[in-house]
């Protein structure tokens, strides 16, 4: 268990670290709360946890955590093809072509939760 809990620190400290860096440092436009999205968030758990607690009766105990790893990148993708239709259908461009940036980043962040959240489960749900 604590090699886990000193892996997680070092992935959070490490991606914490990176943006600071990039902001500060190198001045990179905007701030820390691009990378925070409650729906983005609410998008990977809950499609990703649906897929996997819909197939659950055909898993073994060992093979759930590799499923939601699985399962939340899945459903990072698929929030960001959500986010491409809002912005393609207008609801991402109120500011015009000015605020296509904004509204591709903010589509990107579910990849990002996939991918950051699905490796931190699958080593907590896993022996």
């Amino acid at each position: 268990m604590d090699n886990k809990v000193i892996g997680l620190i070092a992935v959070i400290g490490s991606s914490i670290g990176t943006i600071a860096y990039a902001l500060f440092v190198e001045g990179a436009a905007g701030g820390f709360g691009n990378f925070l999205s409650i729906p983005s968030f609410g998008i990977v758990v809950g499609v990703g946890g649906g897929f996997t607690y819909m197939r659950k009766h055909t898993l073994k105990k060992k093979q759930i955590g590799a499923a939601l790893k699985d399962d939340f990148i899945l459903a990072g993708w698929i929030g960001c093809i959500m986010g491409f239709i809002l912005m393609g259908a207008g609801a991402g461009l109120e500011g015009g072509l000015d605020n296509l940036g904004g509204g591709l980043s903010a589509s990107i962040v579910t990849v990002l939760y996939g991918y950051m959240l699905g490796p931190i489960v699958e080593a907590f749900m896993n022996e």
